[in-house]
């Protein structure tokens, strides 16, 4: 699905040869939810599966998906979705950070804190089940697939896959950076599923969000409120990491170094050896040798 793009998306596309390949387009942007909405709109199989231009999935990823809700327990029609965990990766597909799935049992709970579903590159989706709740809601954009997975689970069950075969690019210009409108939809999400009431106001959704908050203004560069909002999460939840962040981001990101409390990532080398594939693939593409088959281009919103 391609949401009134204007770079050379549509020309690669029409480049592919592949004849189970269809590309829907919308002339001028019109949002995530409207364009994930009218590719919806033309699912006739029994699951739906989105991929984000910027991510990228493992060959094996939609088996694995599959075979996490064959070997569930569930009857099938009991399946809402299937979700997984991901791998952060820079521009380079290098792995920064692995996100394993959350358990299974946690969900209900953990979605009135956090999106802890994930993106829509880690989900498929029961055609039958989404279509029965209307699908994405217009008025969102940043939370509008923590939206949807509160709507179908609401009916329906989530299978966990283990597999970390999705690999979630962080640049500058991702949705959530958006500090501001990620706010104003939090609010919205409040008042839609009746949570403002059931939390605490110095939580926000519990003890996670915060620190989200104050990690998309750091991003951004904005760091009197990333400071404000790194103290508000340390009155939530008590780790001093977040008064190390709050300070660093004041004083300087080396502080935070200095002090110790700043978060060490350790990446397992043989995690996320299948990007090898995506690096080469892609490096073959810049260079105009090969297409770049099965792996999306700049400008595609989603495809189902």
């Amino acid at each position: 699905m391609d949401d009134g793009s204007s770079d050379r998306t549509i020309g690669e596309l029409s480049a592919l040869d592949d004849t189970r390949l269809r590309v829907l387009r919308h002339d001028y942007p019109k949002g995530v939810s409207a364009a994930r909405n009218f590719g919806l709109s033309r699912v006739t199989a029994p699951w739906v599966a989105f991929l984000d231009d910027d991510d990228v999935w493992a060959p094996g990823h939609l088996s694995a998906m599959l075979g996490a809700i064959r070997r569930s327990s569930l009857a099938r029609d009991r399946v809402g979705l299937a979700f997984s965990g991901h791998l952060d990766v820079n521009a380079h597909r290098e792995v920064t950070k692995v996100e394993p799935a959350a358990p299974a049992e946690a969900i209900r709970e953990g979605l009135k804190r956090m999106n802890v579903v994930g993106c829509p590159s880690r989900v498929l989706l029961s055609t039958k089940a989404v279509n029965a709740v209307g699908g994405f809601d217009p008025h969102l954009s940043i939370m509008a697939d923590w939206d949807l997975w509160v709507r179908v689970l609401a009916a329906h069950e989530a299978v966990r896959c283990p597999e970390l075969l999705v690999a979630y690019m962080r640049h500058p210009g991702n949705m959530h950076l958006d500090a501001q409108r990620f706010r104003a939809e939090v609010a919205m999400l409040q008042e839609k599923h009746g949570w403002s009431n059931e939390l605490r106001r110095d939580a926000v959704f519990g003890d996670l969000l915060p620190s989200y908050i104050a990690a998309t203004y750091r991003a951004r560069g904005r760091r009197i409120p990333a400071a404000r909002w790194y103290t508000r999460s340390f009155r939530a939840r008590r780790d001093p990491r977040d008064l190390a962040r709050a300070a660093g981001v004041i004083l300087g990101e080396r502080l935070t170094e200095l002090s110790g409390l700043g978060t060490r990532t350790t990446v397992d080398p043989a995690v996320g050896q299948w990007l090898e594939l995506v690096r080469r693939a892609e490096r073959a593409t810049t260079t105009g040798l090969v297409p770049l088959n099965g792996i999306p281009s700049n400008g595609v919103s989603s495809s189902s």
